[in-house]
């Protein structure tokens, strides 16, 4: 017994820096996206919607999520099983701040491989430096600051399957990789089946192609069979983004200094060290079907799009380092120093520009100067009723009520016992400012009386 718990004791001093870093990161994160959700800065779209989701889960029901339309199940959305793996949690802690909490843990798990890898190749100061551009990137500052998505399971399965494959480890990283077929049906193609390429051309030839084989083969099924099969459309509803009418080449040259942007601060973190390695190219296809979609969104580094660039670029910067480091020449000292510095700098002087700057915002640290009127109106609301809300108030709603989104559908198709609106919403991402009030108007005028209306927020019930 004694023995044993010498070995563990040992284990936890040699891991104590990527373990640090996991505690240290999980607070910083969930410390934001908490402050968001208690200040009313989180949304139905996408934080209402997933948590429908993994409610029904924790109920052992389909994903069914009545934000998206009366019945919808989410799988015929996005192929995401995993998601179930957070409904034991839920089903202890029903609130949306579980699912807050589980992503950042999730992402600040994927700072393990990471850091352990650059303590070993590298040493821990430069493993600190790794820790940080990582943990501080905007990747995954923004993927923090906008609710939760599923992408979360994703980051750590590729640091996990990329810091195997740097080492050398090629049966570990096909076993981290081959999961990701279950977070979502792009990764399939666009991430396993790249690190499969890399496993067969670094020796594993049969691996390697099993493993990209897999991946293709899954996501094709995925995206052509198991979501057009759910999907009450019959098909997948995510080909339309792209071209929508025009030309790759058209949809490519449209924003290219946006795009360019993003691809350039995507390199930045690491001092463009990342370039040195061909892990790198594990993320080119997420760039490239990000650039030719023809969804704005896609193409910056605003949201959660660039969450599973930052482990690539991270696990390709210190494959180059370590190379450089085994040269044992000085050049390669020098350029060590200079990358671990520049990317310091970038990754520092991002930070104002993204979510994390938000900690050095009081209004972070206060409530909010209505959330008086929001208790008030959602505490008139009884648990188990329909209700319709505004993007805002949403998942404030979704852990004890049936929610749908004012203003989406037409009143008289869901007819919700419930209707509160709040017009200073930040979140109006589905449903614009002007239609909702003009929507509430009609509500009041078909049926429905004010039960409470304070500080601009509006409470109506269905009072026939």
């Amino acid at each position: 017994m004694l023995a044993n718990g010498g070995v563990i004791r040992a284990r936890l001093r040699a891991n104590a820096l990527p373990l640090g870093f996991v505690v240290a990161l999980t607070a910083v994160y969930s410390t934001l996206a908490i402050r968001l959700h208690l200040r009313v800065h989180t949304g139905g779209y996408d934080l209402g919607i997933f948590e429908q989701a993994i409610r029904n889960y924790a109920a052992l029901r389909p994903p069914i999520v009545d934000l998206k339309g009366p019945g919808f199940n989410l799988l015929g959305d996005h192929f995401h099983p995993i998601l179930v793996l957070i409904a034991p949690f839920y089903a202890l802690f029903p609130t949306p701040i579980t699912i807050l909490v589980a992503q950042a843990f999730l992402f600040a798990l994927a700072a393990w491989p990471l850091v352990a890898w650059a303590r070993r190749a590298l040493g821990s100061s430069v493993a600190v430096v790794v820790g940080c551009v990582y943990g501080l990137s905007f990747g995954i500052a923004s993927a923090v600051g906008f609710d939760f998505h599923e992408i979360a399971f994703a980051v750590p399965l590729l640091a996990f399957s990329l810091s195997a494959l740097g080492q050398h480890r090629l049966g570990s990283a096909a076993a981290w990789a081959l999961p990701l077929v279950l977070v979502k049906e792009d990764l399939g193609v666009t991430a396993v089946a790249v690190i499969g390429a890399l496993i067969a051309w670094r020796g594993a030839r049969r691996l390697g192609i099993i493993t990209a084989a897999i991946g293709v083969a899954a996501s094709a099924i995925e995206m052509t069979v198991l979501l057009p099969l759910v999907n009450s459309t019959g098909s997948y509803d995510y080909w339309s983004k792209f071209g929508a009418g025009r030309s790759i080449v058209e949809v490519a040259m449209t924003s290219v200094d946006e795009k360019l942007g993003t691809l350039v601060l995507t390199l930045a973190i690491t001092a463009l060290a990342a370039l040195f390695s061909p892990i790198v190219l594990v993320a080119v296809p997420t760039l490239v079907w990000r650039f030719l979609g023809d969804d704005p969104n896609y193409w910056g580094t605003r949201y959660h799009y660039s969450a599973v660039l930052m482990p690539i670029v991270v696990a390709a910067m210190i494959e180059a380092l370590a190379r450089w480091n085994r040269s044992n020449a000085r050049r390669a000292r020098w350029g060590i120093r200079a990358v671990v510095v520049l990317s310091s700098v970038v990754t520092l002087g991002l930070i104002p520009s993204y979510s994390f700057a938000r900690f050095f915002e009081p209004t972070l640290w206060q409530p909010n100067p209505r959330i008086g009127a929001i208790d008030a109106a959602l505490s008139k609301i009884p648990d188990g009723a329909t209700v319709s809300a505004s993007d805002d108030l949403v998942p404030q709603l979704t852990s004890r009520a049936t929610v749908t989104l004012f203003g989406l559908a037409p009143l008289n198709s869901i007819r919700p016992e419930w209707i509160v609106v709040d017009p200073y919403s930040t979140r109006h991402f589905q449903v614009h400012r002007a239609q909702e009030q003009r929507d509430l108007v009609e509500a009041e005028g078909h049926g429905y009386s004010v039960v409470l209306r304070r500080d601009g927020i509006t409470l109506l019930r269905d009072s026939r």
